[in-house]
């Protein structure tokens, strides 16, 4: 890993693309009421955290209520993130803490930077686990998501983004549907996705198996994303036969960012991404502990 990296590295995009895929085989920390798995490496370098997807994205799709609770309130402002993210996350952290050895202030200077990854819903994960980790005093590296779902309000976003944006990338493969969402429960408040995005084109040449990646895009304009709709559109219903159409997460599966990834062979230049201090610390009361909500502990008693 490129732990030097400021900014979108590639060759840490790819090793954590394939930690992400490996952590669907084994965990190190699972807790089954909640489907929620965690994979622990320990590099030279670093310490890789890997957050498994739920095992069938399609009854997330189908049944889940993008019901969200209040993480924070702060005068007039209120962070909120998904319920069943928070619960999942809330049901590994503790666990997660220990075997990291508390991430302690007085620990930082001897323990590994972390690299914290993860895919799908796991993705989800990673955000909130970088998030609580920093605070608890750990030293994170770089965050890779891919096929991310949303995971919280404008608020959250703003405050996620101020203390780990500028180091937090979300791969999206071009017809990917899971980072679509969710969006609603609100219009006037909708969920809202953290960090930069890196927008990866994935063009099917009709009658072939070869993909055309192209360039990676970081943070993609709109006409980009409608090019890709558009062709989306095309595959699914002229070169797939309506296959793409009748499934239509099938461009969300990990394998897909592996192979994509490892198409790209000119190195990416060099972004513009702002870029946070360097002395940064945390700040508990702006933001604060990821706490079970009323709703869940009563869900629990």
């Amino acid at each position: 890993m490129n732990l030097t990296a400021k900014q979108f590295d590639l060759g840490n995009a790819r090793a954590c693309a394939r930690a992400s895929a490996f952590a669907y085989q084994t965990a190190t920390i699972s807790a089954p009421d909640t489907d929620t798995h965690c994979l622990i490496e320990e590099k030279p370098d670093c310490i890789v955290i890997a957050f498994r997807g739920t095992s069938s994205i399609r009854n997330w799709i189908t049944d889940a209520q993008f019901e969200r609770t209040t993480l924070i309130a702060v005068n007039t402002t209120v962070s909120k993130i998904h319920k069943g993210f928070e619960r999942a996350f809330n049901s590994i952290f503790e666990e997660l803490l220990t075997a990291l050895g508390g991430c302690s202030a007085d620990k930082m200077p001897n323990q590994k930077p972390l690299c914290i990854t993860g895919h799908s819903l796991g993705g989800a994960l990673a955000i909130l686990a970088a998030l609580e980790l920093w605070r608890n005093g750990c030293q994170i590296a770089q965050v890779y998501t891919f096929g991310q779902p949303r995971l919280g309000n404008a608020d959250f976003k703003d405050r996620y983004d101020h203390v780990l944006g500028y180091r937090t990338f979300r791969l999206v493969f071009q017809e990917d549907i899971v980072p679509r969402i969710p969006h609603l429960p609100a219009w006037h408040d909708p969920y809202r996705h953290v960090g930069i995005e890196v927008f990866i084109p994935s063009i099917a040449i009709p009658h072939s198996a070869q993909v055309d990646t192209g360039d990676l895009w970081i943070n993609p304009p709109f006409w980009r994303l409608l090019i890709s709709d558009l062709w989306g559109i095309y595959r699914a219903f002229i070169v797939s036969k309506f296959a793409a159409a009748l499934d239509p997460i099938v461009d969300h599966h990990v394998n897909n960012y592996i192979a994509a990834l490892d198409k790209v062979t000119d190195p990416l230049s060099t972004p513009t991404t702002p870029l946070a201090p360097e002395n940064a610390t945390p700040t508990p009361a702006v933001i604060p502990a990821v706490q079970p909500s009323p709703e869940t502990k009563q869900q629990e008693s």
